[in-house]
């Protein structure tokens, strides 16, 4: 690991009286608005720093993490290799809770209808990008099997 690179034990040195870093968001996100402060566990509070998310309150001795930062298209793999139950009609709000953190790539509090959104707003993502439901060919379509005979 290269020299002046925060870590996980760097995070865990600001935690406060609960475990958690306090960490200041520079961006907007689903669940928080530009300078928004949250707690974060440690190893959360590193990954927001390196994407460039959030910074802790306190002081951090060391820099973020460079060339580790993904390529552009990371986020849009992360959220394409999600898997969407093809009804959510019977899913548990719990269920569809976890597959919007998984989308969202953060693990966020979130409620049944930001879930939803999250949901609804991948979806037609999706459907934009080409299409991809039951009767594409994406993450979430069926799959076929041919037998195939020789003579």
């Amino acid at each position: 690991m290269p020299r002046n690179v925060a870590t996980v034990e760097d995070f865990a040195k600001l935690k406060n009286d609960l475990g958690l870093v306090p960490m200041e968001f520079l961006l907007d996100t689903i669940t928080e608005l530009k300078g928004d402060i949250r707690g974060a566990e440690p190893y959360t509070a590193l990954r927001w720093y390196n994407e460039g998310l959030a910074q802790p309150l306190g002081k951090l001795a060391v820099a973020p993490a460079q060339g580790q930062q993904a390529p552009a298209d990371t986020d849009l793999e992360r959220r394409t290799a999600v898997e969407i139950p093809d009804t959510l009609d019977g899913v548990h709000h719990l269920q569809r809770i976890a597959v919007a953190k998984k989308i969202a790539g953060s693990d966020a509090a979130l409620n049944t209808e930001q879930a939803d959104k999250v949901i609804a707003d991948e979806l037609a993502r999706r459907a934009a990008a080409g299409g991809t439901g039951a009767a594409g060919a994406g993450p979430n379509a069926l799959t076929s099997q041919q037998t195939v005979t020789r003579s």
